[in-house]
């Protein structure tokens, strides 16, 4: 059995391009739409996640430097990034750690920018928040999510979770 025991190293990417002075992400969380059922023969209240629909989703980026990255990712327009992780794993029958490759590719488009605070022989503490379109994951080269909130894409595992709902609307 593999355990996961975390994150080794990553790099940000734009156009295929390191982006330089990226610290830390902070990824998208996946937050359904929701409705509440309630009435009768039911007993109390029931939140149901409406199918496909998902919460404006956002990413946040801290960087170790007020230029470089912080300005590229800081135009009004919509940039296409890329994460690459190294994550490595502990397989209990072999005692052998693993490494295993993860890819995160974001359509991402700045809603605040921080240049931080400016002090003598201190780190920068530049940050982002970004709002995000389409979330795609690949773990190990297997697509595991794809999320593409303006073309109706939302697969989990394979499961086309918005297939009814493009046929529906006619778009299928």
């Amino acid at each position: 059995m593999l355990y996961p025991n975390g994150h080794i190293d990553y790099l940000m990417y734009e156009n295929g391009g390191a982006l330089i002075g990226v610290a830390k992400v902070t990824m998208p969380p996946i937050k359904y739409k929701t409705v509440t059922a309630t009435g009768a023969a039911l007993m109390g209240d029931v939140t149901i996640p409406l199918a496909s629909m998902i919460e404006a989703m956002t990413i946040n980026i801290e960087f170790s430097s007020v230029a470089d990255a912080i300005v590229q990712l800081g135009t009004n327009e919509w940039h296409d990034v890329a994460l690459y992780l190294a994550d490595q794993y502990f397989d209990g029958v072999t005692r052998k750690e693993e490494l295993e490759p993860i890819r995160f590719e974001l359509s991402i488009r700045p809603t605040e920018i921080n240049q931080g605070t400016i002090q003598t022989a201190s780190a920068a503490d530049a940050s982002g928040t970004y709002s995000v379109c389409k979330y795609t994951v690949y773990k190990n080269g297997a697509k595991v999510i794809d999320i593409d909130q303006f073309n109706q894409v939302h697969e989990i595992n394979g499961v086309d979770n918005a297939a009814l709902v493009r046929k529906a609307m006619g778009m299928m």
